[in-house]
């Protein structure tokens, strides 16, 4: 048996491992900035939505920012 053959076999088997190994890792780095993403883009969207819901209906009561004259 050519044990030397062999040595080189298993360093590329091992090679191999590590580079999947690797790949997967960066894939699941990607994917999760990807959902810390979609999480930020999703609180965003509902406090603005809140935020303008409370805006039309202070105006749709009659809110204003101006104060009312008397004399």
């Amino acid at each position: 048996m050519n044990w030397r053959l062999l040595g080189w076999l298993v360093a590329l088997f091992g090679g191999a491992i590590v580079a999947i190994w690797l790949v997967a890792t960066v894939i699941g780095w990607i994917f999760g900035a990807i959902g810390a993403l979609i999480k930020i883009a999703l609180i965003v969207g509902v406090v603005g939505g809140l935020v303008f819901l409370g805006w039309k209906a202070k105006n749709a009561i009659g809110g204003s920012d101006r104060k009312q004259l008397r004399r």
